[in-house]
């Protein structure tokens, strides 16, 4: 009985994890644009 609670349990995190996991992994990738954005060089920036 005891092993059939834990596979019951393990199931249950791993639908929860699951999504969770590929949740988090589209929302950094989707978010890395915004941290490898061009920076302008200083002397362009000046317009001198």
């Amino acid at each position: 009985m005891k092993n059939s609670n834990l596979i019951k349990l393990c199931v249950a995190w791993m639908v929860v994890c699951i999504p969770l996991g590929w949740g988090v992994y589209k929302s950094v990738e989707k978010s890395m644009p915004l941290f490898k954005g061009r920076a302008s060089p200083p002397a362009a920036a000046s317009g001198r």
